[in-house]
């Protein structure tokens, strides 16, 4: 593909022979094994809608050759500037990809992976994209049209339809509304999600690494029907931008075993309430470990399932929240931890995280009606003149307050300064050799091996209060 000096009559083998318009491309069904390469340095206005399906070993190629700038796509203000809609085993890389558009109520995405009544889609890779400037509906309801930087869908009702093998991977994704990157399906009612629209089928064999996020309207990362999903290594800067609604930078929605891990979150909005992390609605055994939140505008973590679902099984731990805020608005007060949505997320595990929160009024909260989460190992950094612990159906054991009220009902407190090395950077949470964090800790059965540093855990003596060793 060349733009500038391609001819749709030529034979589009060669750069001497390229094509030169995305109609061309859209008029022809690949097969598994081609490529489709575009010339650096050129612009292509309008929707890349390829047809045919390749396969894991023999994948479909969108790519980029020659010297120069990213080849770039612009949507102009379609659904889509790159739509991949029924078909499987594609890889995109070294792309441009906008689609700018009106902020308004219509679906926009910069590269929309659909399938409806397909059964299970395998093998798509996004690697090393710039996607940027797409603006559009603010909905993550999964019945109806969506908008995002990246996103994958499930949809229909008489075929079974998922996912097998996405990889995101490298790109850049920013000034985009609704979601950043995202999985979502309609294939999602199961027995913690009645209120899904078709029975459950699993998007399987999805990580998501290294993607660099920013400016973003709503979500950051989504992944929803996952199982065994890796979201990690990605940074997040900026999310709740344009919203009606809370957002999450990075959360797992209605997921088996999701693993979210060594991410780096920022620039969450106040307004409404953004949330770094989101222990969210239908997920079963969810791991939160290794995350490093800090200067939002917002709070660090919201425990939350909506109406018709519950959450079993989630597990928080080794994270920093540094400097997230909490937040009041009106009569209503949300903690930098806020326990906030009924009684529906059950067999929490919440240990060895730091909450350096030296300007917030309430660290952790609970509405008083939830089933209680199991606080151990934690350090709880308050502002001088004192912060407030307002959770009553909480559990507590062996954790260190500083400038924090400590509730009666709290077991084996460590009531000191924690002495960390110089806490405004995330190696500066380590703990100074006189730390009355140090070997102060409870001794838990899986406590995933090593701190946020990747520092084994000793095993030959009492584990540190908080999240390195």
């Amino acid at each position: 593909m060349d733009a500038t000096s391609g001819d749709d009559s030529a034979s589009g083998l060669t750069a001497h022979a390229a094509w030169r318009t995305l109609e061309q491309i859209n008029s022809v069904v690949f097969e598994p094994g081609d490529s489709i390469l575009f010339r650096r340095g050129t612009t292509y206005q309008g929707v890349l809608k390829p047809q045919g399906s390749g396969t894991a070993d023999n994948p479909i190629v969108i790519g980029a050759y020659g010297s120069g700038a990213r080849p770039a796509i612009a949507g102009g203000g379609a659904r889509a500037a790159v739509f991949l809609h029924n078909v499987e085993g594609w890889e995109i890389r070294d792309l441009d990809i906008s689609n700018p558009g009106p902020r308004d109520t219509t679906p926009r995405a910069g590269i929309y992976v659909l399938l409806e009544d397909h059964g299970i889609g395998r093998h798509y890779v996004v690697h090393d994209v710039v996607v940027h400037d797409v603006a559009g509906c603010d909905s993550l309801k999964p019945e109806v049209e969506n908008s995002g930087g990246i996103v994958f869908k499930a949809a229909g009702s008489r075929v079974a339809t998922g996912f097998d093998g996405i990889q995101i991977s490298h790109n850049t994704v920013s000034d985009v509304d609704n979601i950043g990157i995202g999985t979502l399906s309609q294939w999602n009612r199961h027995e913690l999600y009645s209120a899904g629209t078709n029975h459950f089928v699993p998007i399987t064999n999805v990580r998501i690494f290294r993607n660099d996020l920013s400016g973003l309207g709503g979500d950051g990362i989504l992944v929803q029907n996952g199982v065994d999903s890796l979201t990690e290594l990605n940074k997040v800067d900026g999310f709740g931008l344009r919203t009606t609604e809370s957002r999450a930078a990075i959360l797992a929605s209605n997921s088996v075993r999701p693993v979210v891990q060594c991410n780096e979150i920022t620039g969450g909005s106040a307004t409404p309430p953004s949330f770094a992390l989101s222990v969210d609605a239908g997920n079963r055994d969810l791991v939160y470990q290794y995350n490093y939140s800090h200067d939002n505008s917002g709070p660090f973590m919201l425990f939350c399932a909506i109406a018709g679902s519950h959450t079993d099984g989630a597990t928080i731990r080794y994270n920093i929240s540094q400097n997230d805020k909490d937040l009041v608005l009106g009569d209503f007060e949300i903690p930098v931890v806020a326990n906030g949505c009924a009684n529906a997320i059950k067999n929490v595990k919440f240990y060895n995280n730091v909450i350096y929160s030296p300007s917030a009024g309430t660290i952790v909260g609970s509405r008083g009606d939830h089933t209680p989460i199991a606080f151990t190992n934690n350090i709880f950094y308050g502002r001088p003149e004192g912060s407030a612990i307002n959770d009553a159906v909480g559990t507590y054991d062996h954790n260190l307050y500083f400038n924090v009220a400590v509730p009666a009902h709290h077991a084996n407190p460590v009531i000191a300064d924690p002495k960390f090395v110089d806490p405004e950077t995330l190696p500066g949470f380590r703990l100074n050799g006189d730390s009355p964090a140090l070997g102060a800790g409870l001794a838990l059965h899986d406590d995933g091996d090593r701190d946020i540093h990747g520092t084994p855990i000793p095993r030959d003596a009492p584990p540190n209060i908080g999240a390195t060793t």
